[in-house]
């Protein structure tokens, strides 16, 4: 049975969703739609879609099975709704809601309408971090004991990049450093290693204008410690305004061995590297390295999840714990 998929945004999606929905097997782009009917129509048009201006259009269009949501946070919650009260279910950009009382509010929607609804961290999905996953379940570690996650990149401050995504300057439209790329380590330690008790934290604005002149609010740097479920101490720091950032990195230690996994930059984009060793090794070596996987490989595989029955892609409900651990580092 196949698939069929609207597409609420046209910004995000047009490179990372709409390419894997047109090339996937088991899965058909039926229609897209934007705020605006010329941009609505040239996209879906390239994409072999039919476009809808506004989402209660697409929400409402009954050949639409899964309705994706490429938006900015702040418009989240009223386009989930929206769909779920139509019957679809859904799959949302991460962070989910604005604030955990509203993811909260979209879980029981979803309950009540009898829909599922999926958030795209799809970081989980590279096979690097397939791996780390089966490894620590497995007990490569032994007892876990440290776990240190940075993710630094210099994204805003690149002109081009204020310029596809300069929205992410405004706190009021819902992203930032931490609640983009934080929550995305937030959520695959939650996958890996269990529940986060955060213990401290701390969140800035240290680049307050962007290149171009754009004034940012959004928290730009942010850094947190927590325990895991064992007593197990963990610590992440990000930033998106680190002009030489070197990318993502994992590294947990444990009573039995090592594992260290990095990527270029986003996990959500870039390929993840698998390192580890025993305790009596003599040091790191290469587990899973990546290929010629594309950019696109970990979204195609949650679509892939999803058009199965959406076995081990994340939920609302982890959409929602990961907004509580970015909620308790805000506080």
């Amino acid at each position: 049975m196949t698939l069929r998929v609207g597409v609420i945004g046209a910004g995000y999606a047009t490179g990372s969703h709409l390419p894997v929905y047109a090339e996937l097997p088991g899965v058909e782009l039926v229609a897209l739609a934007t705020a605006h009917a010329d941009t609505a129509e040239a996209v879906a048009s390239r994409f072999g879609a039919r476009p809808h201006v506004g989402f209660a259009a697409l929400c409402a269009d009954p050949d639409v099975d899964l309705v994706d949501i490429a938006t900015r946070p702040s418009r989240h919650q009223e386009m989930v709704e929206a769909a779920l009260a139509a019957g679809k279910d859904v799959l949302c950009e991460a962070p989910l809601a604005l604030t955990v009382g509203d993811g909260e509010a979209l879980v029981k929607a979803a309950t009540a309408a009898g829909r599922s609804g999926w958030v795209d961290m799809q970081s989980r999905f590279w096979p690097g971090l397939q791996e780390l996953h089966r490894l620590v379940a497995d007990g490569y570690l032994g007892t876990v004991e440290n776990v240190v996650a940075t993710a630094f990149y210099p994204t805003f401050t690149r002109p081009e990049a204020v310029a596809a995504s300069g929205w992410c300057a405004d706190a009021a439209d819902g992203a930032s450093s931490l609640r983009v790329h934080g929550l995305h380590t937030a959520d695959l330690l939650r996958w890996i290693f269990g529940e986060l008790d955060v213990v401290g934290g701390t969140v800035a604005t240290r680049l307050a204008e962007w290149p171009g002149g754009r004034a940012a609010t959004s928290v730009d740097s942010a850094a947190f410690s927590a325990l895991l479920p064992d007593g197990a101490v963990c610590s992440v720091h990000t930033s998106w305004v680190a002009h030489h950032g070197d990318g993502w990195r994992l590294v947990a230690h444990g009573s039995a061995g090592t594992l260290v996994a990095t990527a270029a930059g986003h996990t959500g984009h870039f390929p993840v590297r698998l390192q580890g060793a025993r305790a009596a090794d003599p040091g790191l070596t290469d587990l899973v390295v990546p290929g010629d996987e594309p950019a696109t490989h970990p979204f195609a595989e949650l679509v892939r999840r999803i058009a199965a029955g959406g076995a081990g892609v994340p939920t609302f409900a982890d959409g929602v714990a990961a907004l509580q651990v970015a909620e308790e580092v805000e506080r």
